[in-house]
């Protein structure tokens, strides 16, 4: 179950596949999570930049548009750059992972996952991502 301090947090599913979706929704929400899926890239990315997750799991190859695309585009937008995003594959092979090292990604979910597993990963990262000081401001006298 997600921590007290989870409690709610939301997470955006982004994938192609239906089963994983249902999957997905289902293990995330059993654990207290607040769950909305994407079912592809664009629309993805999209939802994100409408209501700001606490966290997006997200498929790698997907038609259209792709993860890695999907996370590039969260990063570079100011709404979102901050939101935990997990990659999530299929693939073992060390050219993924090399590519996967260099991304715009918090972690990596091998598939299939252990939902038990992810609902920590996701909490750890909300929780470094929440205890990070706020930015100062800088006041300036002279305006």
């Amino acid at each position: 179950m997600a921590d007290a301090g989870d409690a709610h947090a939301r997470v955006l599913i982004v994938d192609d596949d239906p089963d994983f979706l249902a999957i997905a929704e289902a293990s995330l929400a059993a654990q207290g999570f607040a769950v909305q899926r994407a079912a592809g890239g664009l629309r993805g990315v999209f939802l994100a930049t409408q209501e700001v997750p606490d966290a997006i799991l997200c498929d790698l190859r997907m038609p259209g548009i792709d993860g890695f695309v999907v996370a590039e585009a969260l990063r570079a937008d100011a709404a979102t750059c901050h939101t935990a995003i997990f990659a999530c594959t299929g693939r073992r092979d060390l050219e993924a992972k090399a590519r996967l090292r260099d991304s715009a990604f918090d972690g990596v979910l091998v598939k299939p996952v252990d939902w038990d597993d992810v609902g920590k990963q996701i909490g750890a990262a909300i929780r470094r991502r929440t205890s990070r000081p706020p930015a100062r401001l800088v006041r300036n006298d002279d305006s």
